[in-house]
């Protein structure tokens, strides 16, 4: 009978549908470990045992194949919030059963969301428009919690950003820790840790934050006869910028026409003093990194406070990332595409820092300042609280730029839970 549905029609939709579901699978693992400039309808083929022109079913293009993994990230978000709502509960529960949703270790690999400007501009809006209603649903979340008593009063729409930094790190995180000898369950039960008691062994305790006074990196002293002063002058200047912008939009959809236009010279002049595209990112790594130490060194005169050195360069970090005069290059994936000495270089970096920050959770923990807690697994997933905010830059108000860096040192103090 003519449209009626039958059951082989049925089953070859399922098929269908279920192969689809596997392809983006696939192409979220591939954005999230090679990143957006090398992914390629030909990766995806080969990762996937099938031709070329067999992807051509499912996408149009490159762009549509990070457009259509982007989105399904956005729907497996938006998803696992409204089950999580459903359920019902405790805020706190329902944030734990999103969490445990969303980075299920036997589910689909969600897609960092870190190059949405690589989309056109009507897909990016559309992106943008769906990861704002989550942002919303979880500040409701939040929100709701505070007035119910289930947890502390907190800026509901800073902590939600935050929220939708952890779980979209976890796959960053992987890749910039591959050495450590951390799970992914270790990372989710840092995740849910933190959220609900931060790492604070007396949540109850006076405490006023310390921040660190940021300085851009380089001052100089205006001395036009130096001429090497002025040759690292002119190279800060650049880093800062395409720094600046490679958080605002990605690495892959920021040309050196953008950063040369942001400081006033023309591209040539990046290529003489920094090199190409890809040298330029690895300079920016580099920066990158010497500012996360330099932080860490600079956090010295509280030593003797361990919990206090941690806060401060925790709100540093998260200050750093919304001044562009600063402006540390997020990690992101991709991270196979930088060459492999400088990959080595800045992984003995990661190892520094991760050395440093468990200096001081263990002697956090012998003082007893510091709960009992897995350091190493809290602070992998750290970055994920701040290393969203450029991404977020336009759409957060002054006031929310200006608490943003405070909000998320208290989160990591004490969490969410009511004190």
């Amino acid at each position: 009978m003519k449209g009626r549905v039958t059951e082989p029609m049925k089953k070859t939709r399922a098929a269908r549908g279920s192969r689809r579901t596997r392809v983006l699978e696939v192409a979220a693992r591939t954005l999230n470990r090679i990143g957006v400039s090398s992914v390629s309808l030909p990766a995806i083929a080969k990762e996937l045992g099938v031709s070329r022109a067999a992807l051509y079913y499912y996408f149009e293009d490159q762009e549509d194949l990070v457009f259509q993994s982007y989105r399904r990230t956005c729907e497996l978000l938006e998803q696992h919030l409204a089950d999580a709502v459903e359920i019902g509960g405790a805020a706190m529960d329902i944030l734990d059963f999103f969490i445990d949703r969303v980075l299920d270790t036997g589910g689909p690999e969600i897609a960092s969301l870190t190059d949405m400007a690589y989309l056109t501009e009507v897909r990016r809006a559309a992106i943008q428009q769906q990861l704002a209603k989550i942002r919303v649903g979880l500040a409701d979340v939040l929100d709701e919690g505070a007035r119910s008593g289930n947890l502390r009063p907190c800026s509901g729409m800073i902590i939600a950003g935050a929220i939708l930094g952890l779980v979209s790190w976890r796959p960053t995180a992987r890749l910039w820790r591959s050495s450590d000898p951390l799970t992914d369950q270790d990372m989710v039960d840092a995740i849910k840790s933190l959220l609900r008691l931060g790492i604070a062994r007396d949540r109850r305790a006076d405490f006023t934050l310390q921040p660190i006074q940021l300085r851009a990196e380089l001052t100089w002293s205006g001395n036009v006869f130096d001429a090497d002063a002025l040759v690292e002058a002119k190279q800060e200047s650049l880093l800062a910028a395409a720094s600046w912008l490679f958080n605002l939009k990605g690495i892959d959809a920021t040309s050196l026409d953008e950063i040369a236009a942001r400081v006033g010279v023309t591209k040539t002049v990046i290529y003489h003093n920094l090199g190409d595209k890809p040298t330029l990112v690895a300079q920016c790594f580099r920066r990158s990194f010497a500012f996360y130490e330099d932080i860490i060194s600079r956090a010295a005169p509280h030593r003797s406070q361990p919990l206090m050195a941690i806060q401060s360069a925790i709100c540093a970090y998260a200050e750093a990332y919304l001044r562009e005069d600063i402006a540390p290059l997020a990690p992101v994936g991709g991270v196979q595409g930088l060459a492999p000495d400088v990959l080595q270089e800045l992984n003995a970096s990661s190892q520094r820092l991760m050395g440093e920050f468990i200096a001081m959770f263990e002697q956090g923990q012998r003082e007893g300042s510091i709960r009992p807690l897995n350091a190493r697994a809290i602070i992998a997933i750290h970055p994920g609280t701040f290393e969203w905010l450029p991404r977020w830059y336009d759409i957060l108000s002054e006031v929310e730029r200006a608490a943003a860096p405070f909000e998320i040192a208290e989160l990591n103090r004490i969490g969410l839970l009511a004190i």
